[in-house]
């Protein structure tokens, strides 16, 4: 009786040991779970993507043509693969440490010093690289589209390149891109092992049109085609990616920020919070 006793004495202060040591515990893992749940959101700074055109153009069957995103310190870097050749380069771009949103502002964009291998390839293959890295080169600006695509533009604010969002660095305290991100993820790792080349009739989809705007002015309309039923649209400076949706006469595409891009023929109209401009292609 009495070892009893010295038993269960000596369990009741083991178990509110365990009990305050398992408290204390959640109390740093529900810290340190904060911490992490704000950046929930992949980082430009330690991003990967995979190139899905090249100003406008479709990419080769089968090239693995790439884009990574790396900080050490305060110095930025750029590297991957031109689809025959690895390459690393000086990169200098803007809010690099802030996690990405679903449509961004153009910010700042620039690529020097780039350093490549030197494998001969098939000739087609070549071309495609110079191609790459002439559009790398003359990049001056950057936006993160719908939290998946990444769209550089050169000092005319034409599309150099266009990448979508593949896995993020190994090892960093980003976290993972939320649940759609991923699953465009799924598809890019798809793509690496059979890269499709951009249909010919996508490529043709890229339209300009002058705009008159709430004000009275006039602005520049930009719209590309993403896929069948996706678009994005570029105006006074800012991109929206916009889907298809039922429409009594024309194309309507819309987003849930309540932008709205309709047309038919060579006539469009976008409204942006509550703001009409109505728009003419450019011939």
């Amino acid at each position: 009786m009495n070892k009893r006793k010295y038993l269960l004495t000596l369990a009741v202060p083991a178990v509110l040991f365990l009990t305050a040591c398992s408290s204390v515990s959640s109390l740093y893992t529900t810290d340190e779970q904060k911490q992490n749940n704000e950046g929930n959101n992949l980082a430009f700074s330690a991003s990967h993507w995979q190139v899905k055109s090249i100003t406008q153009g479709g990419i080769i069957d089968f090239s693995h043509v790439t884009l990574n995103m790396d900080q050490s310190g305060d110095i930025n870097r750029i590297s991957g693969s031109t689809g025959c050749n690895q390459y690393t380069g000086a990169l200098d771009v803007a809010n690099d440490g802030k996690a990405f949103s679903e449509d961004s502002q153009a910010q700042p964009f620039s690529v020097d010093k780039i350093v490549l291998t030197r494998k001969m390839c098939a000739p087609a293959l070549m071309k495609q690289e110079q191609s790459f890295v002439d559009a790398l080169t003359s990049s001056k600006s950057y936006a993160i589209l719908d939290n998946t695509w990444l769209v550089l533009y050169d000092s005319n604010n034409d599309e150099t390149v266009k990448a979508i969002i593949s896995s993020p660095s190994q090892g960093s305290n980003i976290g993972n891109a939320d649940k759609r991100a991923t699953g465009v993820n799924k598809k890019s790792k798809d793509a690496a092992k059979k890269q499709d080349v951009v249909d010919s009739s996508i490529q043709t989809t890229s339209r300009t049109y002058e705009c008159e705007t709430p004000n009275a002015s006039t602005t520049e309309l930009r719209v590309n085609t993403l896929g069948p039923d996706t678009k994005t649209i570029t105006i006074n400076n800012a991109h929206h990616i916009v889907q298809l949706s039922r429409s009594a006469s024309g194309a309507k595409y819309t987003n849930n920020k309540g932008v709205v891009y309709w047309n038919k023929g060579g006539v469009a109209t976008v409204s942006i919070n509550s703001g009409y401009y109505h728009c003419t292609i450019n011939h």
